[in-house]
């Protein structure tokens, strides 16, 4: 199992990445976070979160949901525990949504 995450993150990161993602490294999660400026998204979070679902159809998680005070604005998370089909749509979309978005 822990071959399988570990590949799974490697193909989302390398894709988000080869499309200009700025992606922090992640170790002992099935998540990946996005820094959205970092990423030529000059979005907050929650706001990229809402547009990404309803215009290019990948849902992210806005990290600053999970902060209970001055939370940063700047990342979202994406989980790689998927098939590779479903990664595969997932960075396909958020380059979409990138490209839309940005």
């Amino acid at each position: 199992m822990q071959a399988r995450f570990a590949r799974a993150r490697d193909r989302m990161t390398a894709g988000l990445r080869d499309a200009g993602f700025h992606v922090l490294d992640a170790a002992s999660t099935y998540f990946l976070s996005v820094d959205l400026p970092r990423s030529g998204i000059a979005m907050d979070d929650d706001s990229f979160a809402q547009a990404a679902v309803e215009q290019a159809g990948v849902a992210v998680v806005p990290l600053s949901a999970f902060a209970e005070q001055e939370p940063s604005r700047d990342l979202v998370r994406l989980c790689f525990g998927k098939k590779d089909e479903t990664i595969d749509a997932g960075v396909a979309a958020m380059i979409k949504a990138k490209e839309m978005l940005a």
